[in-house]
């Protein structure tokens, strides 16, 4: 072996100065790849040593808004990768979102805080922490903390819970302030009233033959959506499939999916919650059951559609006693949730597909204040130190609140923010906080099942955690978040080695046994529903003359949490395909009568403030509606984010912060390009299959039981020769994909999947408008039907893998080939970029690399790209290879361990999809679930008159039938039941 001191330098000296100005700027890049000093434990078992090129995978939680979700991340000699689902948490059930397997990317991302600072100086984390040790602070705030204020984020963590009671036991007089800008207390506050108790609900959708929705996109957003999902994508498998009620007055996925779906103003939904509830009570299957209740008659205003709507689905719900969910969104009023926890007790569903638990959520009890009254007492010089915990409020505060202009009197302040933003500009103290794949804490789902978080890798510039700031607020010292987890951890657990036993168990399986919050079912108080009832028919409901603006979390970027992410300000919205950018969006008649078009600036007027931004033409809006999604605008160091989109937290107000009426729009004159995808490399009305059946001519869903045999249908003429036969053994495989549209909510979480397992580069927003964009799978979105109230369609779209496939018959290099297993095979050192590929298919799905993307981004963000997969260089042509790296590693594996067949294939998208939507397998497995959806009567090719032969097949949408009538027979039949364990 050479010693390392006769080890020549083989790199130019251009490329070594350039390592090394990079190194430089990084801050000691080297130490990026360490593992945490302290010891975690992988999700399986593990060889002692890591072995190249062998990835280990490691559960964790990431939180949102306070709730976890339980995810396994994989790593790479110390570098993590790629996020995923973990099976055994409730709140992922093996899936995960766009937001959580984007987080891996913002682990790296360049513009991270990199150190403390003190006003302009650079500081360190011992001088923060003398500054607001007790004896410093003691001097400021007096003995007992009258001057001292806390803004945390909501959090679920059992240990920061114990700390702040540390804190505030420390120092009785402070105060505590919890703020979010998407978080609402409607839920809560609705329960108090209709149960008596602060209680959040639950909900089992495997057991629902009918969900009512009242503004709530359960399916894609919310802490429990993955869950609900998976559980909601069952019951449409089953037979008869649950039927969906959707009102909402912005196009979701959840309402994409829906079954009936109402377009309705936010105002609206309260008095049709109302005119529900009174519908469900009258109707004699009910009051035979529960009786007469006293109930108020509700408000006449609605609109013959939405009173059609109600009468529907409330027949439809009392045909279905203990069968059945009415759910409301988190942003509805307390009132509103009153009336739905109401309904479900009158149907019989508390209990059966409907429970109750205590919030999740850490409550400071009498110490609690909101962020209104906090501003007031900034405003009244009372507040002496600040201390805000990560959450960035000088963003995301209504604008009336005028926070940044409060909190830069407040004479000491320390922000704990992984980004030099918005609030870092007006603290005295600016603390960098670490990623949670770099830390250690723990946070407890929807259902308050406990989770640890366990970090991948040693924190990359320093960051600390809220628990270890808190630490030094109740004189505990600089303490490291491990040593206050693992103390805290035995005070609950008892002493080693029980303690440390249940530890090793909850790091590895992701979960602690039995951590969730107790059930309930506590009966309704009437007279409280009858008040809320009242409320609603008392509140004036808006004119038909008055704009209604309604404030929405960006699909990309949530709150701006994730402004700075690339591979999300580029994922396009499922509804309106618009990346880089938010945009004011409005139904097409309303736009009409203004004389507005897509492109067009508006002037947005809301009481005293104005906001320009683009307009955006969505068809299935409710008419009289403008939605503006917040998380744009930033201001702060992150690069990629700034100058994307406009700020609409400068129109909302504390309170009206979710909607608000007497919106006034006003034409600019000006134009701006929106980088929209809807129309690229589009394939509508290229033949009659593009969707299968046109949605009159396919059966209703509830025909599915009496579907005949399926008959394989004679493939069309084709001047193509025929294939090689396979060969023996593991050539035996072919590999094909199924993919269920009538599962599939278009949430994207496959695209992000795609990106982050094949090293999909991004393009920036100039590359999107020019076409350009290269993900490998993209969702397309169909309307059909009128412009105010269509059906929509979502379809994946990837390479078909076709068995006579048109790409590969005009490359003239022979790059693109067909494999003996089915797959259409891309081989990029081939490639010379003539794109006649690319011309050739039908389907557009092959991306051609124009420029070098991947030699364009920083150093920490090469730490991200997936080793398994090459990296691509300018000039060659990308597609979907059915993650060919997992097909051949599951063929190695099997050959190495003597089995007959390979092994079971997870693609990157399948592994991801919450609804399990995706299958894939090998056609010549007969035990293989593909094989048998391959068949199903619902199944067709995209395209396939053309003869190409696609290895990937759909399953069209199968409308349910409408709602059953009061007298008909069998209405409501009982369907695939739920049941209390979450395999799906």
């Amino acid at each position: 072996m050479t010693p390392p001191d006769l080890v020549r330098l083989t790199t130019s000296r251009r490329d070594f100065v350039k390592l090394l100005g990079a190194s430089v700027a990084l801050a000691g890049l080297g130490a990026c790849v360490r593992e945490p000093d302290r010891k975690i434990l992988p999700y399986v078992d593990t060889p002692p040593d890591v072995v190249p090129g062998v990835p280990l995978h490691y559960a964790t939680v990431m939180t949102l808004d306070g709730y976890a979700t339980g995810l396994l991340v994989e790593s790479h000699t110390g570098r993590p990768t790629k996020v995923e689902g973990n099976p055994d948490h409730p709140a992922s059930l093996g899936a995960a979102g766009v937001y959580e397997q984007a987080s891996v990317l913002q682990l790296y991302d360049p513009h991270r805080a990199r150190a403390v600072r003190a006003g302009r100086r650079r500081a360190t984390w011992s001088a923060a922490a003398s500054a607001f040790a007790p004896a410093a602070l003691a001097r400021r705030v007096g003995a007992r903390g009258a001057g001292l204020r806390l803004l945390l984020p909501p959090t679920s963590s059992p240990l920061v819970a114990s700390l702040l009671e540390r804190v505030l036991v420390r120092w009785p007089d402070a105060r505590v302030a919890f703020y979010a800008p998407l978080a609402s207390d409607g839920a809560v506050a609705g329960t108090r009233t209709a149960l008596g108790a602060p209680l959040v609900p639950q909900y089992d959708f495997r057991a629902a033959d009918v969900v009512v929705s009242l503004d709530a996109d359960f399916l894609s957003s919310g802490p429990f959506h993955l869950r609900w999902a998976s559980h909601h994508g069952v019951r449409r498998r089953a037979t008869p499939p649950c039927r969906l009620y959707v009102a909402e007055p912005v196009p979701t996925p959840t309402g994409t999916l829906a079954d009936h779906r109402l377009p309705i103003a936010p105002a609206g939904i309260a008095s049709l919650a109302a005119t529900l509830l009174h519908a469900v009570a009258a109707d004699p299957r009910v009051t035979g059951r529960v009786g007469a209740v006293p109930l108020p008659a509700p408000s006449g205003t609605l609109p013959a559609d939405a009173r059609a709507w109600a009468s529907a689905a409330a027949a439809d719900l009392a045909a279905s006693p203990g069968r059945s969910i009415v759910l409301a969104g988190e942003r509805q009023p307390a009132e509103v949730h009153a009336v739905v926890h109401a309904l479900n007790a009158m149907l019989a569903n508390a209990g059966a597909t409907v429970w109750y638990t205590p919030p999740a959520l850490v409550d400071a009890g009498s110490h609690a204040i909101g962020l209104d009254a906090l501003a007031t007492e900034l405003d009244g010089r009372t507040v002496d130190t600040l201390v805000v915990l990560e959450g960035n409020p000088c963003y995301g505060a209504p604008a009336d609140l005028d926070l940044p202009r409060r909190m830069r009197a407040v004479p000491n302040s320390l922000y704990l923010g992984a980004y030099a933003d918005e609030t870092a500009r007006v603290t005295t103290w600016h603390v960098p906080a670490a990623h949670y794949l770099e830390s250690w804490g723990d946070a407890r789902a929807y259902d308050g099942t406990t989770s640890l978080v366990q970090p991948l890798i040693a924190p990359l510039h320093d960051g600390r955690t809220p628990a270890e700031v808190l630490a030094v607020l109740a004189g505990a010292g600089e303490r490291s978040a491990h040593d206050l987890l693992f103390d805290a951890w035995r005070e609950r657990h008892g002493a080693p080695p029980e303690a440390e036993a249940a530890w090793s168990d909850a790091l590895r399986r992701g979960i602690v046994a039995g951590s969730a919050l107790p059930r309930a079912t506590p009966p309704p108080r009437w007279d409280a529903v009858a008040r809320a009832q009242r409320g609603i028919a008392d509140r004036a409901g808006p004119s038909r003359d008055t704009t209604e603006i309604v404030f929405l979390p960006s699909r990309g970027v949530y709150d701006g949490r994730f402004a700075d992410n690339a591979w999300l300000q580029e994922l396009p919205d499922p509804i309106t395909k618009l990346t880089w950018d938010n945009a004011a969006t409005m139904a097409p008649a309303h736009a009409a009568r203004l004389g507005i078009v897509t492109g067009d600036v508006v002037a947005l007027r809301l009481g005293p403030r104005t906001l320009d931004v683009p307009a955006l033409l969505v068809p299935g809006q409710a008419d009289g509606v403008v939605s503006l999604a917040i998380g744009y605008g930033r201001r702060g160091a992150e690069a990629v984010a700034r100058g994307v989109g406009a700020n609409a937290n400068l129109l909302r107000a504390s309170d009206a912060p979710h909607a608000a009426t007497g919106l006034v729009i006003a034409r600019t004159g000006r134009r701006h390009a929106l980088a929209l995808t809807q129309t690229h490399w589009s394939i509508e009305g290229r033949g009659p299959s593009v969707l299968g059946e046109p949605p009159a001519s396919r059966p209703a869903a509830s025909e599915r039981a009496g579907a005949p045999e399926p008959q394989r249908k004679r493939r069309p003429l084709t001047l193509y020769e025929p294939g090689p036969p396979p060969k023996d053994g593991f050539g035996e495989d072919q590999w094909a994909m199924v993919i269920d549209l009538d599962a599939c909510t278009g949430c994207s979480a496959c695209v992000v999947a795609c990106q982050a397992e094949n090293n999909v580069p991004v393009v920036g927003k100039e590359g999107v408008l020019d076409s350009r964009e290269m993900h490998w799978l993209r969702i397309d979105r169909y309307v059909d039907g009128p412009l105010d109230a269509p059906r929509f369609e979502t379809q994946p779209m990837l390479c078909q893998h076709c068995e006579k496939a048109p790409c590969e018959y005009v490359c003239p290099v022979g790059a693109t080939v067909h494999s003996d297993d089915g797959l259409n095979e891309m081989i990029y050192n081939r490639c010379v970029g003539t794109r006649f590929c690319s011309n050739n298919c039908p389907y557009k799905v092959r991306r051609f690399n124009w420029f070098d993307y991947n030699a364009e981004v920083a150093e920490t963000v090469r730490m991200a790209k997936n080793p398994q997969v090459t990296v691509r260089g300018r000039g060659v042509m990308e597609k979907c290879t059915f993650c060919v790296q997992r097909v051949r590693q599951a063929q190695r594996t099997a050959w190495l361990a003597g089995e007959p067949r390979t092994g079971p294939v997870v693609t990157a998208c399948q592994q991801t999809c919450p609804t399990h939507a995706i299958v894939f397998g090998s056609l010549t497995d007969p035990e293989s679930e593909v094989r048998r959806l391959f068949d199903d009567p619902r199944g067709f090719s995209a395209l396939g008159e053309l003869g190409t032969v696609p290895r990937v097949r759909y399953l069209a949408r199968a409308r349910s039938a409408p709602a059953p009538s009061a007298d008909s027979p069998g209405a409501g039949a009982a369907g695939g039941g739920g049941g209390d364990d979450d395999d799906v």
